[in-house]
């Protein structure tokens, strides 16, 4: 979410608030109340406020909504890229904010109403008791309290990661809350002198918005209550499941992700996973981490759960009587614009946010089989992490047959980036081993070199990317395709950064990933380094190499396509602007 969007929506708020501030405190036919004085005045504006926040909060779940919203702009051509098309990154950023101002004039509200109370109270026009108790706006108020309280208590990111369950059952008291407000302003506290009741009718808002959403959650159950056989599973290093599935209805682009629902682990519960299979193969798949208890379940259905021995390569699941019927709901997000428009594509994933991109490479290699011509030149791939230990999952998702080939050609270049070396300092021997690479194409695969330590940039952005939230975590960028045109940048070296301020020496834990054997590899030393990423010097180091290949007879054009953690995203945002001159063009794109 830009902070463009955050402030305007905060304006708005403040706009709403002065608004139904002034209009309570203006009203002459409202003296006999407003003798209670400034909490009144605060406890109506922040009324206003919570009704915008009530009516809008729900929109962004409304995922088809916004999905046939996107498609209907981008055919007529008008603000291109600026609805979501159901990204679950995006639209929960959206959700989330609109929480936080729901706690706050909650808060405003609720004491503003107190000190009303008390104050009715002092002017003996009965008791406070009476006001908080045995009214219907002190009653719903306090059962909405209560609601919201359950609500924004489990929404917690600790007890999403231990119990995603927990926070899906009860995020759905929504719609009880929903219910309470409209009915909030039912006993008429605010009157005129004469004893006319003076609301805001703002609770029809709300009854709007809670009716487009559930009418849009009905469609999806309906469009998505017929189960689906599974093909295959494998199960591969890392805890990781690949699920392979034929649906030929669903129609889908390279980015995109689904909602995904199995009854037999539970009936109601949907997690999103990104898909990592091309549109053109005739097979679905889904790679899914163990990384929570649905996931763990997961696993466990198909015999390959937490408690079993790590793998050292991929396992098919043999026993296809212990498949699960599957249901889907989508597909969602995906890009705003075609990556074969660049010249250079980057593609830049935190935690499981790589995900999205080996669908993406996937896509590349069938278009660079189909020899199809593009304007697309070059593409580097970034994934920077906390967890070193996930190099197994990473090796997983991107060893596939013909995402390998593109690896093997060197015409894709890989970046991997690890933030903290101390996990990796007790565990990496047990799980770090490279990529084999036929010797046949041992000529197009770097060289390996000596492992780099990268600089911390503090202050710049966290790796603070949720990476292990089951509801969030596989999710939506952009849409990549390749071309018979691809060519590697002439330096194998990506830009150096400062020198580490390391406690861990990162030599002791290359000797821990490098096995050497009879094969080249295309994930080495020469591919990972330790500490962030110094995005400034990687930017510029590219900007130079792509200005010396080009032939000038055209402006250069980049895409950075980011998939992660909202803090780097506003660093790679300020760093393509910074960029960016009349010979070379730096587009960022992100959900």
């Amino acid at each position: 979410m830009s902070t463009a969007y955050k402030v305007l929506l905060s304006a708005a708020h403040i706009a709403i608030f002065i608004y139904g501030f002034r209009l309570q405190k203006n009203d002459h036919e409202l003296s006999n109340i407003n003798e209670i004085g400034f909490s009144i005045y605060c406890s109506r504006g922040a009324a206003l406020c919570l009704a915008f926040d009530m009516a809008l909060i729900m929109l962004p779940m409304c995922r088809k909504l916004l999905s046939y919203i996107s498609r209907i702009l981008v055919l007529l051509n008008i603000g291109h890229g600026t609805v979501s098309e159901g990204s679950n990154s995006s639209t929960t950023y959206y959700h989330k904010y609109l929480a936080y101002h729901i706690l706050a004039f909650t808060t405003i509200h609720v004491l503003g109403h107190c000190v009303n109370f008390y104050r009715l109270d002092q002017l003996g026009r009965g008791s406070a008791m009476s006001y908080h108790l045995g009214t219907w706006a002190g009653v719903t108020g306090y059962w909405m309290l209560l609601l919201l309280g359950i609500m924004f208590v489990t929404a917690h990111r600790r007890i999403r990661k231990a119990n995603y369950e927990v926070f899906w059952y009860t995020h759905h008291l929504a719609i009880l809350v929903a219910v309470f407000f409209a009915f909030h302003g039912y006993g008429c506290f605010v009157k005129t002198n004469d004893g006319q009741c003076r609301g805001y009718g703002s609770w029809r808002y709300v009854v709007l918005a809670s009716a487009i959403y559930l009418v849009e959650r009905i469609l999806r159950m309906l469009e998505s209550h017929r189960t689906i056989m599974l093909t295959s599973a494998t199960a591969h290093p890392g805890r990781a499941i690949e699920l392979n599935f034929k649906q030929p209805s669903l129609q889908y682009r390279p980015g995109q992700h689904i909602y995904l629902n199995i009854p037999r682990l539970s009936k109601y519960e949907w997690h999103p996973f990104t898909i990592t299979s091309s549109p053109i193969e005739q097979c679905i798949s889904l790679d899914i981490r163990q990384d929570g208890d649905w996931t763990g379940q997961l696993g466990q259905l198909l015999g390959h759960g937490r408690d079993h021995p790590r793998l050292e390569q991929a396992e098919l699941v043999l026993d296809r009587s212990i498949f699960p019927l599957i249901r889907i709901d989508g597909p969602y997000g995906g890009p705003k614009e075609d990556v074969l428009g660049f010249d250079h594509a980057v593609l830049i994933g935190t935690g499981n946010g790589i995900t999205t991109f080996s669908g993406i490479l996937r896509h590349i290699w069938f278009r660079h089989q189909e020899t199809q011509s593009s304007r697309l030149q070059t593409l580097d791939l970034y994934w920077v992490s906390r967890d070193a230990n996930k190099l197994d999952w990473f090796k997983s998702l991107f060893s596939m047959e013909k995402t390998v080939e593109l690896f093997k050609t060197g015409l894709i270049r890989i970046h991997i980036y690890f933030t903290s070396s101390e996990r990796t300092q007790h565990k990496s021997t047990r799980i770090f081993r490279p990529i084999p690479v036929s010797r046949r194409s041992t000529d197009s695969v770097h060289s390996l070199h000596s492992i780099r330590t990268e600089s911390f940039t503090p202050g710049q952005y966290s790796e603070d990317d949720e990476e292990n939230d089951e509801g969030e975590e596989l999710l939506s960028p952009r849409e990549f395709h390749g071309s018979s045109s691809l060519i590697s940048l002439s330096s194998d070296e990506p830009p150096r950064s400062q020198e580490a301020r390391r406690s861990t020496h990162p030599n002791a834990i290359a000797k821990a990933l490098y096995h050497p054997g009879g094969n080249e590899d295309i994930i080495g030393l020469n591919n990972i380094h330790f500490g962030r990423p110094d995005f400034a010097a990687v930017f510029d180091g590219m900007k130079e190499a792509l200005i010396q290949q080009s032939h000038g007879h055209r402006p250069i054009k980049v895409g950075v396509f980011y998939c992660g953690s909202p803090g780097l995203e506003k660093t790679l945002a300020q760093e393509c602007r910074r960029t960016t001159t009349s010979s070379i063009q730096f587009t960022f794109l992100s959900e």
